[in-house]
């Protein structure tokens, strides 16, 4: 029978060598979205999108890297940087999940099927390599 990997423990459990914890995490992804501006109906609804968000960028970064997250480390410490960037990529397509193109006051958007994270923000992240 496989081990069970923890993929994301609550606070204070196992998260000694993670320099940030999902918790601090969401508090700069509320700073980086001025989210005292964004109408959400309670505190409470808000950390679960953004803590959705979080996780999910976290996934794609150890899906990219190849990295397995641990008990106590759940993500690699180099490409935590791009935690936030990646969030709010998502975060900002919300309602307009594979929209094609869209011009509004001189800004043009156009996903199409580039997915939920931009391909230029994952492409320098260097998959790890096992050897055997």
């Amino acid at each position: 029978m496989a081990d069970v990997v923890l993929l994301f423990p609550t606070e204070g459990e196992g998260t000694e060598e993670v320099s940030k914890t999902i918790s601090d995490l969401v508090a700069d992804f509320k700073k980086l979205l001025d989210f005292d501006e964004v109408p959400y109906p309670t505190d409470d609804e808000n950390d679960v999108v953004l803590t959705m968000e979080i996780k999910s960028a976290i996934g794609i970064i150890n899906r990219c890297r190849r990295f397995t997250p641990s008990e106590t480390l759940l993500y690699d410490l180099k490409y935590e940087d791009k935690i936030l960037p990646l969030a709010e990529a998502s975060f900002m397509k919300r309602g307009a999940e594979g929209e094609v193109s869209h011009t509004e006051n001189g800004v043009m958007r156009q996903y199409g099927s580039s997915g939920k994270y931009p391909k230029e923000m994952l492409q320098d992240i260097v998959p790890l390599t096992k050897w055997g």
